[in-house]
């Protein structure tokens, strides 16, 4: 993977309005895959009709989307635009392909992860608000300076340190493309009733 930029590559990936369904299915809001950057230690009753304990209640994943950067792993088939944008990557990467969906409502806190890098290959989605994103090569020499918009997208190579930094409310979609021919793929088959 190459770093690369395109400007309304994916306009119509995930809305605040499919976001705020999703956040609202508890069974999906648990405590392994929302990661929340608040740094409280939550702790909840778990209502007795519950089948999962680990399902956070809707007032605390208010509370930490409005206080603190969030992310939300293992979303690759959390809509069908996010499944089938996925379903893409993997046939063209021949890889496994995740999703992570992050969200900031809050801009006074700073970036959790900072300059930092990842293990895989990433794509990133923009899917509402401004973003500013600087990508360095692995001799940190930067290689990209730019400001997302709703439909930018992103390539960045496992690596590569990068710095993301919310300019408004953000909504972005962050694919890591994992390599390994071991590596069980998502079975990528869409109900339509």
């Amino acid at each position: 993977m190459e770093v690369k930029f395109k400007k309304d590559y994916c306009s119509d990936l995930l809305s605040w309005k499919e976001f705020e369904t999703l956040v609202n299915i508890r069974p999906l809001m648990t405590s392994r895959r929302v990661n929340f950057f608040n740094k409280k230690p939550y702790r909840w009753d778990c209502p007795s009709w519950a089948l999962d304990v680990n399902a956070i209640p809707p007032t605390i994943v208010k509370e930490a989307l409005f206080e603190s950067v969030c992310y939300f792993r293992d979303m690759s088939r959390a809509t069908e635009n996010i499944n089938q944008f996925a379903k893409t990557l993997e046939e063209e990467y021949k890889s496994v392909v995740d999703a992570h969906v992050y969200v900031c409502l809050n801009l006074k806190p700073d970036h959790p992860f900072g300059k930092h890098h990842d293990v895989d290959d990433n794509v990133i989605v923009q899917c509402e608000g401004e973003t500013n994103f600087k990508v360095w090569d692995t001799n940190d020499k930067q290689v990209l300076d730019v400001n997302l918009t709703s439909g930018d997208t992103i390539w960045i190579p496992k690596l590569y340190p990068h710095l993301a930094t919310s300019h408004t409310k953000r909504l972005s979609v962050s694919f890591p493309v994992m390599e390994g021919n071991d590596l069980c793929k998502e079975d990528r088959e869409w109900i339509k009733l």
